[in-house]
């Protein structure tokens, strides 16, 4: 029987929260907080500039992981006599940063009523697919057991439909969402055949702040535009783009981000009534 795979973005799709944590000025609390306003990273000028854009093609791609990141590049022209006395410091302020920003990326509620009625389904696949840092993994797999619902990361085997989502990030596979070899990753753990097809919802980086490089205007558009080229070739022609686009300064609050993802909700759910065989 055809099936139908859905794939769901995480930071601006899935979770809001961890884009509001990208505000300049909860950027700006948190790098005080956290203490890594001691080490000269004070402001989201600094952090964006100096910390993050430099190490994002790495921590993306990689198993390093943020936390290891930040204190390499803040440190990275330290003395090795500074390193003995406060590296131990600034790991325990990256750590704590970290932390708290992964326990600011919550799945927005809204969301939760679908994704049960996904995980319920026996017969679909549900995959969170994302360009993030190694420890996502582990934050978006604590989310969904929040949720009393099974997420397990990719690779794991080839996958089969059931009652659990899938988490595919690009530091587990190596590749990011705009490039083919991480959705044929996707597509061959999936079991992915022939008749089936797939439904991606997605920001692609548009609902992120304006102070990362990831969000821009000109980028976000390349991105949405690279990422259906390439869905459309790996599955087949058997797949709908579905945006997950706000029309700007999003607070969880106004209610803009809940009418949208009701309507997401019953453009999935119509596929569902239909066993997912035809267009979305």
């Amino acid at each position: 029987m055809p099936r139908l795979t859905t794939v769901f973005d995480y930071s601006g799709t899935l979770s809001l929260e961890a884009v509001a944590f990208g505000d300049n000025a909860v950027l700006e609390r948190q790098l005080h907080l956290s203490g890594l306003a001691d080490f000269g990273v004070a402001s989201p000028e600094i952090f964006w500039n100096s910390v993050v854009n430099p190490t994002w093609e790495k921590g993306s791609r990689t198993p390093i992981g943020y936390r290891r990141l930040m204190v390499g590049k803040i440190s990275e022209e330290w003395t090795a006599s500074r390193k003995e006395a406060s590296l131990a410091a600034l790991d325990r302020a990256a750590g704590i940063f970290v932390g708290q920003y992964f326990s600011h990326s919550r799945i927005e509620p809204s969301w939760r009523p679908l994704l049960r009625e996904l995980y319920e389904h026996p017969l679909i696949m549900k995959v969170v697919a994302t360009d993030h840092y190694a420890e996502a993994t582990a934050a978006i797999k604590n989310q969904f057991q929040d949720m009393q619902m099974e997420a397990l990361p990719l690779p794991a085997g080839a996958a089969e439909p059931g009652c659990r989502f899938f988490i595919a990030n690009s530091a587990d596979l190596g590749y990011h969402k705009d490039e083919e070899e991480f959705w044929v990753r996707v597509r061959e753990q999936t079991s992915w055949t022939p008749d089936d097809r797939l439904l991606l919802v997605d920001d692609f980086g548009a609902n992120e702040v304006a102070g990362d490089h990831y969000g821009q205007e000109a980028r976000v558009a390349v991105r949405r535009q690279r990422t259906t080229e390439l869905l459309t070739e790996v599955f087949a022609g058997r797949v709908e783009v579905v945006p997950f686009i706000l029309s700007g300064d999003e607070t969880i609050e106004n209610g803009e981000a809940r009418l949208l993802i009701g309507q997401i909700a019953v453009k999935i759910r119509e596929s569902l009534r239909e066993g997912g065989r035809s267009h979305v």
